[in-house]
């Protein structure tokens, strides 16, 4: 499990440097409306083709049950976790940062599962794992920038780039967890998991990413850049 560990870990180290750039890029200089809804685009057509490429394919060999299982879970977790930001927001929940407590937490969380998913993604074909990190740091890229934009503007430079170093940390936590916790596990509880991160992976894409992208008008370039995305992950693929 530790030549595992240490094949991931590089790779994830990947997301954490994307997510301190987009820290940094959030505080100094926060893109626009339409420049956030060209990176959802992009970040949406890259985890598209991702499961599409490499998770899904994956799953053929499984059981239907195994799968359904999967998905089930998956789509549950993402509605609970929904469900959880919509109660914090509602709640005030986090004093003079509430504003952005629910945004944080939700992210928090969904950097755990991506960081199981990417260790889990490892353990079942190396291959997998590497462009599941890859297309995940460039979802981190656009996350770093959300949690700093989230926050009090009052608030210090430093201070707000804890913010995309945490997401980091957790991330790398959930490659730990996920390599050491499913070492050795079964073929079929790893494809439940894998399932379980399709599930995920497409409810960040159609229920986050994109709804987010589509509050400022669409553009001919927002669109190509989500194709360009899936593009550049199904030929990074096929290398």
């Amino acid at each position: 499990m530790t030549t595992v560990l240490v094949q991931a870990l590089p790779y994830t180290m990947l997301a954490v440097v994307t997510a301190m750039i987009g820290g940094v890029v959030a505080v100094y200089r926060a893109p626009g409306p339409q420049m956030e809804s060209n990176i959802q685009h992009f970040a949406a057509g890259v985890v598209t083709a991702a499961v599409a490429a490499e998770l899904l394919p994956d799953l053929h060999e499984e059981t239907p049950a195994v799968v359904v299982i999967g998905f089930a879970i998956g789509v549950a977790t993402m509605l609970g976790v929904h469900e959880l930001s919509k109660r914090i927001e509602k709640r005030g929940v986090g004093g003079q940062y509430a504003g952005a407590a629910g945004l944080l937490i939700t992210v928090g969380i969904d950097m755990v599962i991506d960081g199981i998913l990417i260790g889990v993604a490892f353990l079942a074909e190396p291959d997998t794992g590497v462009i599941i990190a890859i297309a995940l740091a460039i979802e981190v890229l656009f996350l770093g920038v959300a949690g700093v934009v989230a926050l009090p503007t009052e608030m210090g430079a430093l201070r707000k780039l804890v913010v995309p170093a945490a997401f980091g940390l957790l991330l790398t936590t959930g490659v730990t967890v996920g390599v050491l916790g499913f070492g050795g596990a079964s073929s079929a509880l790893i494809a439940v998991v894998l399932a379980f991160g399709a599930a995920a992976l497409l409810y960040l894409v159609t229920e986050e990413l994109l709804v987010k992208a589509q509050q400022v008008p669409e553009t001919p370039v927002s669109t190509t850049l989500f194709f360009v995305g899936f593009l550049s992950i199904f030929l990074l693929d096929l290398l």
